[in-house]
Parts: C-alpha cells; structure tokens; sequence
C-alpha cells in the first residue's frame, strides 16, 4: 500500500499555528504560555492524533466533520471523533462523502487540494456560514489528492489526506 506523505502546505500550517500559540503565550498568563502547540485550538476536540491504520478505513465510505474557525472537528468514523483536523485514509479509486457542518456561525466549505495547493477540479462544497447547515461533498479518492481544507480559514483549518491502493 502507496500512502501520500504530508504535504508542505501542512507543514507551513503547523508551524504558522505552532508560532501563533507562542506569541499568544508570550501576552498571555502563565498557563497558556506553557502550552507547546500539542493541543487542540477548538474546544470541542480532545486530541490532534486519531488512528491512519488503513485497515480501519477499509469499510468507511461516509466522513462527517464539524466546522470550526480553529480547525475540523471529526465526528464519523468513530476513530476520528473528537480529533482536530483529522488525517483521512481514503483507498484510491473508491466513492466517498464528506459531510460537513457549521458549528460557529462563520463562512466554511471544505475542497480538496493536491500537492502544488490547488483545487482539484470542482471537489468543493458550497459555503455553509450560518450554525447547522449542512453540505456534502461526493467524490472518487485520486492519487493527486492530498489536503482538504476549509477555503476560508485555509492556514487552521485543514487536514491531510492519505489515499492508499486498494488491494
């Protein structure tokens, strides 16, 4: 099994947030100073790691995620609950949903993106900016697919993509 490595707009991502949280800990009380960038920005995740086995992704076809302007919430499948801009395993050449939902009153869509940071053909739901409304994205997982992102909070608000062979 092939997996797509991290792309380099992540990368920028974890370290523009990474030097966020230590300047908002350098105006900040002691507490917030000591956080090191190893948790969660929104509130309602508990963790920036959930499981990339693909054998766990095997049977997954449909992803829910919540939107936040701190980062996607995973709510379905269950291993990517509660985690922060979840990596999603995807097997190449299989259907898949991505459904997402405005948690915070602000403009959100999710599309996918491929390594040079451009949008993958029309892969992007509308804009969903009021609380509760929904939006589903359906596609079939490429190779050149390697982040999705929220195209309105694109340096917080994204999350990698690994598509493996399906064998």
């Amino acid at each position: 099994m092939a997996a797509v490595g991290t792309n380099r707009r992540r990368v920028l991502s974890t370290l523009a947030t990474a030097g966020a949280v230590l300047a908002a800990g350098c105006v900040g009380s002691d507490e917030e100073a000591e956080d090191d960038g190893d948790e969660p920005i929104v509130d309602e995740a508990e963790t920036l790691e959930n499981d990339t086995d693909p054998d766990a992704w095997r049977e997954v076809a449909e992803i829910r995620l919540d939107a936040h302007v701190g980062g996607w919430v995973g709510v379905d499948p269950p291993h990517i609950d509660r985690v922060e801009n979840p990596t999603l395993v995807l097997f190449e050449s299989r259907s898949y949903e991505i459904t997402v939902e405005n948690r915070d009153n602000v403009k959100h869509n999710l599309a996918i993106w491929d390594a040079e940071d451009d949008r993958i053909e029309e892969y992007a739901t509308d804009v969903v900016a009021d609380v509760g409304t929904v939006e589903t994205l359906s596609f079939t997982a490429t190779t050149e697919m390697t982040t999705y992102i929220c195209e309105h909070q694109p340096r917080i608000q994204l999350g990698d993509l690994e598509i493996v062979a399906d064998e």
